[in-house]
């Protein structure tokens, strides 16, 4: 998916004979996440894992540049990026415009399926819209979202343009989960990889939800790595190089 990049030759020796060189090596660069399975997970033994997560630490590790963990909200996580006082990075977020003006994003570190409603089992016939525009045009339905989230560009565009009405609330796609089988709404709109996780980390059964597949949901969005200002484009090339390695057949 990405292309590889090559340093030159004089960039590598002045590299090796400068400070700046040894300090790339000495580097510890924090990385903030916050637990939302199957993407942040941090497991019983302390370690911190996820399909957002994992290509982050092995990136890193073929860059050869150290990097340490620590768990963030997801709004203190855009605040410490956006106050730009450390070399800071987050996973696993959508690029948007407004974020690009305070923050630098890597290349795609993973994509998500395409995304799906999630409605209860017994109330999905009242969906039988075959698109995500006619599902938003329905007064009779309600979306339940979290505040402040993105859904990607595809979904944000939609909500904005039709804006159906909508349940809001600070609690993430768990808690969303248990809403809706409350009725407190009738649909959200997930990741397929995130409600098969749900399902098994809260104990709810797979009959009790159900997944509807939309024919205009593009494929999965991309999802990258937001750093803070203060992370050098020379950190962050180095690795979009680890990722490229990461892809590249063993000899």
């Amino acid at each position: 998916m990405n292309q590889r990049h090559f340093l030159s030759m004089t960039f590598l020796l002045a590299g090796m004979i400068s400070p700046i060189g040894a300090a790339w090596a000495a580097d510890n660069l924090k990385l903030i996440y916050e637990d939302r399975p199957p993407y942040y997970m941090t497991a019983k033994n302390g370690q911190v894992r996820g399909l957002a997560i994992d290509p982050v630490t092995a990136g890193f590790k073929k860059a050869g540049i150290t990097s340490n963990w620590v768990v963030r909200s997801a709004k203190r996580q855009i605040a410490d990026i956006k106050a730009n006082r450390e070399a800071v990075c987050s996973p696993g977020w959508f690029k948007k415009p407004e974020r690009e003006a305070f923050a630098k994003f890597s290349n795609p570190i993973y994509q998500d399926l395409p995304q799906v409603i999630v409605a209860r089992a017994d109330n999905v016939h009242r969906i039988p819209h075959t698109t995500l525009e006619q599902l938003f045009k329905d007064s009779k339905l309600r979306i339940g979202a979290k505040l402040g989230y993105s859904y990607g560009a595809f979904v944000d565009k939609l909500l904005g343009q039709h804006k159906p009405a909508t349940v809001r609330t600070a609690q993430g796609t768990g808690g969303l989960v248990r809403m809706l089988l409350g009725r407190r709404f009738d649909y959200m709109v997930a990741a397929p990889e995130e409600v098969s996780s749900l399902t098994e980390r809260l104990g709810i059964a797979g009959s009790d939800i159900a997944s509807v597949i939309m024919s205009d949901i593009p494929p999965g969005n991309f999802r990258y790595l937001m750093c803070s200002k203060q992370v050098s484009d020379e950190t962050l090339r180095r690795f979009n190089e680890g990722l490229a390695r990461l892809a590249q057949p063993k000899n």
